[in-house]
Order: structure tokens, then C-alpha cells, then sequence
């Protein structure tokens, strides 16, 4: 959590746990074959849906360290759902649930997920 995440009252702005998912999601996209814009061949992911169920407020305490798990819980045609988990310590404070769609940036359309990906995610998949 940074200096200028939290509101006036002190609690994480709502806007930031979304940025946080992001970062999150991002951090393992980042060894995928297919993770960022501009990748060989112009694929990549967008996000198609984002709903984020916050459990508790967080509020800003020196040292605060939060974590977060993201796990792959469906792989389909075209897209797939990341799931993430933010907490501080064993204390679950939000969960985010993340639609995404395999998207060719040439032809400015989604696409079929290519093997390379499916194996990629599948590494990520639990029941």
C-alpha cells in the first residue's frame, strides 16, 4: 500500500484495489507468451469483466503488507477468468474475479486462446 492510496479516512480508496488486482494480474502475466501489447504476432489479453467483492477495509498502518494470490479458475474458446485473493495476513479483505480475452491488437479483435497460452494459464488452473 503506498502513501497515497488511502482516503480521507484513512482506508484504502476503492479505485486503488482495482489497480492493485491489476498489478497483480500483470505481475504473472509478465513470463506469458502472450501477457503484454505489442507481444510477437500482436496478441495479448483485455479485460472483458472486473468485479471486485471488498470484505473489509483497509487502513493504512506503517508497515501495512498486503498479499495477493491470483489463480486461473476457467480457460474457454476465447477468454478466461482470473481469480485474486488480497489479504492482510490470514485476513481476506477483498476478492476480485476478472474476465479476459485473448485480443489481436493488428486486427483490433478477439481471438482463440493459442496452445502456447492454454499451457501457460493451465500452470495457474485450480479446481
Amino acid at each position: 500500500m503506498h502513501w497515497s492510496d488511502p482516503d480521507m479516512l484513512g482506508h484504502l480508496n476503492h479505485a486503488r484495489y482495482l489497480t492493485m488486482f491489476e498489478d497483480a494480474r500483470m505481475a504473472m502475466l509478465a513470463s506469458s507468451p502472450a501477457g503484454y501489447a505489442g507481444a510477437p504476432g500482436g496478441r495479448g489479453f483485455i479485460a472483458a469483466r472486473v468485479a471486485v467483492d471488498y470484505l473489509s477495509a483497509v487502513t493504512y498502518r506503517p508497515g501495512l503488507l498486503l498479499d495477493i494470490d491470483t489463480w486461473v479458475g476457467k480457460i474457454g474458446t476465447s477468454s478466461w477468468t482470473l481469480f485474486a485473493e488480497m489479504r492482510d495476513g490470514r485476513t481476506p479483505m477483498a476478492r476480485c474475479e476478472c474476465v479476459l480475452v485473448g485480443y489481436d491488437y493488428d486486427t483490433a479483435r478477439s481471438r482463440p486462446l493459442e496452445p502456447d497460452e492454454r499451457d501457460f494459464l493451465g500452470r495457474y488452473l485450480e479446481p
